[in-house]
């Protein structure tokens, strides 16, 4: 009869190890740049009138203040999936973003296309390759990956030794290894801009990335997630 006690106090126990402290000092920001990842998904009959949205926001939003890069990315083979990759100047201008009129003006214009409620995800970078210059026919890739909170150490091991593995591949021109901090520092994503989808799939094949997914696979919290994607203009 002791058993099932014991098992109910040992869960109330983890569960109220699992509550906020109150007065607990809220996490830290780190400085430097912001990187937002926002996914969308639209109705595939509102194609156009998404377009158009994500359009007026991306060109309102490079005027503010702050703001270094805003870009549109259509996933391939799934037309009605969209990226919006921004980079802004600290944590503060995006803030201040997130509350401008380009954004309520987003939200107002797509609330009736979408499917359910955009994912963002703000970024610190980890780790970035030198970048060259690319063309808007490149082919881009991002990659979810997430650990449980105590395999964070084994999979940073092993993104240092990806990225720096990674960065002579042939055709790379961006390589970019971003945690969500402070948010989810177990989350990490990957900004990568090819030549061409023949130059990915070359390093996807490589020794050192089939090593990265050998490693990691046994440790992910969710399904390794990795979409291409191509610019819109």
């Amino acid at each position: 009869m002791k058993t099932p006690f014991r098992f109910i106090a040992a869960l109330a126990v983890a569960a109220a190890a699992s509550l906020p402290v109150f007065g607990a000092p809220a996490p830290q920001v780190p400085p430097g740049p912001s990187y937002v990842i926002t996914y969308l998904e639209f109705a595939p009959s509102q194609l156009p009138a998404a377009t158009t949205a994500l359009k007026t926001y991306r060109d309102a939003s490079r005027r503010e203040p702050g703001a270094t890069t805003v870009d549109i990315y259509q996933e391939a083979g799934r037309p009605s999936h969209f990226v919006l990759r921004e980079v802004w100047q600290d944590r503060p201008a995006y803030d201040r973003h997130a509350m401008a009129a380009s954004t309520a003006q987003l939200k107002a214009g797509t609330r009736n296309i979408l499917y359910g409620e955009p994912y963002v995800s703000v970024h610190i970078a980890y780790w970035m390759s030198p970048t060259k210059a690319g063309t808007a026919n490149d082919t881009f890739v991002v990659t979810h990956v997430d650990v449980g909170g105590m395999n964070v150490p084994r999979l940073k091991e092993l993104l240092d030794r990806l990225g720096p593995a990674s960065a002579n591949d042939a055709g790379l021109l961006r390589y970019e290894i971003l945690d969500e901090v402070p948010d989810h520092p177990n989350h990490f994503r990957f900004f990568e801009q090819w030549t061409n989808e023949a130059a990915w799939a070359a390093h996807h094949k490589s020794a050192h990335a089939r090593q990265f997914r050998d490693d990691a696979t046994p440790i992910l919290g969710t399904p390794y997630d990795q979409r291409l994607y191509r610019l819109v203009n």
